[in-house]
């Protein structure tokens, strides 16, 4: 990680030395062209701390690797707008007034933050959706691992509990909160297979198992109908 974080800090390093260069070849260094230096070191600035965001956060890669994308999309956004008018000013063809340039610069960097914003907004929804997902995969789970430990202690009533197991783990395990009552009555039922069970009341597993199965196919037809 450490040569990661070399490399951002080198190629950063050689952009801000690259863009001082320019200093010893223009042939005035005008205020459009100070203006135009001090933005191009903001750029250069915003994608090292981007690339060292990246660097230190691999985890969250998705997000981690569209703030560098961003980032030079504005570097180079805003280098090509600069180069283009400083220039032109060289030149001697055509003079932007700095107020222009200046309020240019400030609605591409308003452009390039609005969109930073926009998928630091997009992480967090995709984060929490996917822990909503990763609680309703364990809650399925979990009642599968039920069951089939039911199966053990009673594995003469396999051909009635295995079903109950095959259902639950061909499941969508993605559901709506309005459902919350129909898979309440799927864990409700699974008590009352495990009490069965507990209690040697084997006379009572076929139907448990009869009914659970219904409600589970009841709950996935409902999932189907919200997607």
């Amino acid at each position: 990680m450490t040569n990661y974080k070399t490399r951002v800090t080198l190629i950063a390093l050689i952009m801000a030395a690259v863009a001082s260069l320019f200093f010893l070849v223009l042939r005035e260094v005008t205020v459009l062209f100070r203006i135009a230096y001090g933005f191009a070191l903001l750029g250069i600035a915003v994608f090292w701390w981007s690339g060292m965001s990246l660097v230190g956060n691999m985890k969250n890669y998705p997000w981690g690797a569209a703030f560098p994308v961003t980032a030079w999309l504005y570097l180079s956004t805003q280098v090509v707008f600069s180069a283009v008018f400083v220039l032109l000013e060289q030149t001697s063809l055509f003079r932007l007034p700095v107020a222009w340039f200046l309020l240019i610069h400030a609605l591409i960097g308003a452009f390039f933050g609005i969109r930073i914003v926009l998928l630091k907004g997009g992480e967090e929804i995709i984060e929490r959706r996917g822990e909503e997902a990763r609680e309703k995969v364990w809650a399925l789970s979990s009642l599968r691992a039920d069951v089939s430990a039911i199966l053990e202690r009673t594995p003469g009533m396999a051909r009635e509990i295995q079903p109950v197991i095959d259902a639950l783990r061909y499941s969508d395990p993605m559901s709506h909160a309005s459902l919350a009552s129909y898979e309440n009555a799927v864990k409700d039922s699974v008590i009352q297979l495990e009490q069965a069970a507990a209690q040697n009341e084997a006379d009572k597993i076929p139907a448990l198992c009869v009914t659970l199965l219904r409600q589970i196919k009841d709950r996935n037809n409902r999932v189907k109908l919200m997607k």
